[in-house]
């Protein structure tokens, strides 16, 4: 088989391959090494211990091990405890580039053998799908991992065991590789998988110039980089799936094909570097003041400068000194991402800044939460109103739970929440068009404001309109700390009157709720009068109250999810946020078209109305 895939001779192959990796072998290990991906290795545990638990024969995915009788007896379809992300994970091939990192750093044979045994497991049991078999289609040859393990693992294998293996491996590896680039070519899908399908694909072109579709998918791969670049980042650089962790999954693909080329002497194209760029900006425009991202959608509250320190190998811009070289603050505080639909409100950069984020979004391209109008807030590196996160990708409650608006601080009506999701497409033209975000920054006070009209519950009703504006009152009189009005208006469209309650998770130490306050540890929630108040915490039957921990199975931790709750037909709600030792009374007329806010503390009576907040 290997005949009909080569441009160069059949005979000796393997000594040519051994000789062409040692010629280039310079070029591809000046690209720095980064650590596989996912759970492959236990936090405690250090490299060496790894790869040597590998060697035994115990494989660890979704931090979840399991033995096996031998490395050769790997079974590839296992699922333990029923979850699906383990043998996926385990097909991506990270304990190969493990244990060639191992072998590169002490030169000890046992990480070769053990990769060769790994490997031949994989080749004699996962025989490839069908050209025309979906991309999601099967447990071992899903175009993800297949992108994954070309992009990554198989790459530094190839490349740190090539006179380890034995000629017969070697020949079956490039029978491999050509197979891998027709099922990637051939089968390849959209979103994020599209980049990590076209990083994989380039890698393999690349680094396989002997195979005679090399340069084939090498143009096309090229190609469709740039297109799906353009096509899959708003204008305000935000990836269209609007996670910050796969924000970040796709940024790494292009940057990983980026460095290639590069590596190689290969021409990068223009669009890849600028979109590089941009959405680079948005990790630091989005970042908390604890210096991590907000976990939105299936997200991810990772370390900014964690992803920012890769990007600095390819550029530099204002973003990235600012967050890795201290240079200069940020021209801007508070920001809004007029296409993505996100406002982020800050005091300041630094760690003691109040922030917020008000989510105005269209539904993600995929990874979507039921979460328009949802609102986060942090005092400082403590966070306060917070949601569900990203959790396993299993079949539980809990995930289901995750997704739906009972993870997010929005409203529902008549106890049902959002549904953007059972009428949901996408057109590719969507990516030009601006959110309904609105919003206005000045020196006292920044707004944003935006609209759900969509559906409530699994019936796909619409039986009220909803408006939320959030102000940012940074400079007002008796307050020590810039605090949040937040202001819902919801009007009926059926003429009923509905049971509207709008939802606050909270991440802080409950002291008391009660007369129209719940006021915590970190912060306090004042409620015109005629709110009910609630709070579920930590109920699993149905599943309310909690946030994810992590993307394990078993990852979530119990918190208050408070409820402030009317009886009307049309109705203006109006809720402060505030970090005062002394949590404030508010009070506000409930007619939608009222504007007049007034909040009490000690001594001082404050008037303020949207009207002249809006016009500041």
């Amino acid at each position: 088989m290997l005949d009909n895939m080569l441009n160069v001779p059949r005979e000796g192959f393997a000594d040519y391959l051994r000789g062409y990796l040692e010629s280039t072998q310079k070029l591809f290990f000046s690209i720095p090494y980064e650590r596989p991906e996912n759970n492959y290795k236990y936090p405690e545990e250090t490299d060496r211990e790894a790869a040597d638990r590998i060697v035994s024969g115990t494989i660890v995915s979704v931090l979840e091990p399991w033995t096996f009788n031998s490395l050769s007896e790997i079974n590839w379809q296992l699922s333990p405890n029923g979850y699906r992300e383990w043998p996926w994970q385990l097909s991506r091939h990270p304990e190969l580039k493990h244990l060639a990192h191992e072998y590169n750093l002490t030169g000890d044979e046992k990480y070769a053998k053990a990769a060769s045994e790994i490997l031949t497991s994989f080749l004699d049991n996962c025989p490839p799908p069908e050209l025309t078999a979906p991309g999601n289609s099967t447990v071992c040859w899903r175009t993800i991992e297949l992108g994954i393990r070309m992009g990554s693992s198989w790459p530094y294998m190839l490349y740190s065991f090539y006179n380890e293996f034995s000629d017969e491996l070697l020949e079956r590896i490039a029978e491999s590789l050509y197979v891998h680039g027709e099922q990637l070519e051939a089968r390849c899908t959209e979103g994020n998988w599209k980049l990590m399908e076209m990083n994989g694909l380039l890698h393999i072109a690349v680094l396989n110039p002997y195979l005679d579709k090399a340069e084939e998918w090498k143009a096309f791969a090229l190609s469709e980089l740039e297109r799906e670049a353009e096509r899959q980042f708003y204008p305000d650089g935000f990836h269209y799936e609007l996670t910050t962790n796969y924000h970040e999954v796709s940024l790494n693909n292009i940057q990983r094909s980026v460095e290639l080329l590069e590596a190689f002497g290969l021409k990068v194209p223009e669009k890849l570097m600028e979109v590089l760029v941009r959405a680079t900006d948005v990790d630091v425009e989005l970042m908390l003041p604890d210096r991590r991202l907000p976990d939105i959608n299936d997200g991810s509250s990772a370390p900014v400068r964690k992803f920012l320190e890769r990007k600095a190998r390819l550029f530099s811009s204002p973003a990235l000194d600012f967050v890795l070289k201290e240079g200069p603050e940020p021209s801007f505080k508070s920001v809004p991402l007029p296409y993505s639909g996100f406002a982020v409100f800050r005091s300041g950069w630094d760690e003691d800044a109040v922030y917020g984020l008000l989510d105005s979004a269209p539904i993600g391209h995929m990874h979507q939460h039921e979460d328009k109008l949802s609102f986060i807030a942090a005092n400082g590196k403590d966070r306060f109103l917070t949601e569900g996160g990203c959790y396993a990708y299993d079949h539980s409650p809990m995930h289901d739970y995750i997704l739906s608006s009972y993870a997010h601080n929005v409203l529902f009506v008549d106890g049902e929440g959002q549904n953007r999701r059972k009428g949901y497409t996408w057109e590719d033209d969507d990516i030009e068009k601006r959110s309904d975000l609105a919003w206005g920054f000045s020196d006292d006070v920044d707004w944003a404001a935006g609209t759900y009209d969509g559906p409530y519950g699994d019936a796909e009703r619409y039986p009220a309109s909803w408006s939320r504006a959030v102000y940012f009152l940074k400079r007002l009189e008796g307050f020590s700390r810039p605090c949040f009005v937040i202001v819902d208006r919801i009007r009926s469209l059926d003429g009923r009157k509905h049971r509207y309650s709008l939802q606050w998770l909270i991440d802080s130490e409950r002291r008391a709720i009660g007369e129209g306050r719940a006021i915590y540890e970190g912060g306090s929630l004042s409620f015109q009068e005629g709110t009910s108040l609630s709070v579920i915490r930590g109920s699993m039957e149905p599943v309310r109250g909690f946030v994810s921990t992590g993307i394990t199975v078993g990852s979530y931790k119990a918190v208050d999810a408070l409820s402030s709750t009317v009886e009307e037909k049309d109705v203006r709600l109006v809720t402060l946020l505030s970090f005062e030792a002394e949590a404030p009374g508010i009070n506000a007329g409930k007619a939608l078209e009222d504007d007049d806010i007034a909040i009490s503390l000690p001594g001082v009576m404050i008037e303020l109305s949207e009207k002249d907040l809006r016009a500041i």
